[in-house]
């Protein structure tokens, strides 16, 4: 990739950073707005419950559930190191880990109640939604790892939209079960666009500022796998993580 390329992908990821955060903050200040919107969705979802949709849907809040997400992270970054590819994995470790930090964090700023009609009992506060946010970013640094070795514009393409389609699924699903509102769906989806742009616009900025090849990076990143190791399994054994 040309130095002018790499610069106007570059500028062209940090709009969308911009973009998606703004979008996010205006949306999580002026939630308000969309109560009608969130109560009225909320009031029409039973009218299209049936039970082939509801265990579909009850499979995905299993799949994408933090907790799930943080273990199928850890495995394919044990896969990744095996094959030497340390830097990608704890580019997928630390999208994550960093997901998971931001929405419990803002959850509990946020401290916004869940709708009562849910098909399942869910925890914790409601916007915005972990699944949706999680989904994005998991699927998506998938995605941006798969690119490096599929080069073709079609291939591109086609995983892009299988990234797009998997996320939409699961934030209606969510909407669906009535554990989160409209506008908690749309606030995970924006702040899942932000987060995943912000980390690849840093591994991109990391690579080529540090040798990932080098020794002294395979001795910390084996350090920070195994950390990751146990702080997974320690949040996931007391069940820290909703």
């Amino acid at each position: 990739m040309s130095k002018q390329k790499l610069s106007l992908n570059k500028q062209l990821q940090t709009i969308i950073i911009a973009v998606f955060l703004s979008a996010f903050l205006f949306g999580a200040f002026f939630r308000g707005s969309f109560h009608s919107i969130d109560v009225g969705i909320s009031v029409w979802i039973p009218s299209i419950q049936s039970g082939v949709i509801t265990v579909i849907s009850k499979g995905f809040a299993i799949v994408f559930d933090t907790q799930s997400l943080a273990l199928l992270s850890l495995g394919v970054t044990a896969y990744l190191f095996i094959k030497n590819r340390r830097a990608e994995g704890l580019l997928l470790l630390g999208a994550m880990g960093g997901e998971a930090l931001l929405v419990g964090c803002i959850k509990d700023l946020v401290q916004s109640p869940r709708p009562l009609n849910g098909l399942v009992v869910d925890t914790g506060f409601s916007f915005p939604s972990g699944h949706t946010a999680g989904s994005i970013v998991f699927c998506g640094a998938l995605a941006f790892l798969a690119w490096h070795h599929w080069e073709r514009t079609r291939a591109h393409v086609s995983i892009g939209i299988g990234v797009a389609a998997v996320s939409s699924v699961v934030g209606f699903s969510r909407i669906y079960l009535n554990v989160h509102w409209f506008s908690d769906v749309l606030g995970g989806g924006m702040l899942g666009v932000f987060w995943l742009f912000f980390v690849i616009l840093v591994f991109q900025l990391l690579h080529y500022r540090v040798d990932f090849e080098s020794e002294r990076f395979r001795l910390i990143s084996l350090l920070f796998f195994i950390l990751a190791i146990v702080v997974i399994a320690f949040i996931v054994g007391f069940g820290l993580i909703d």
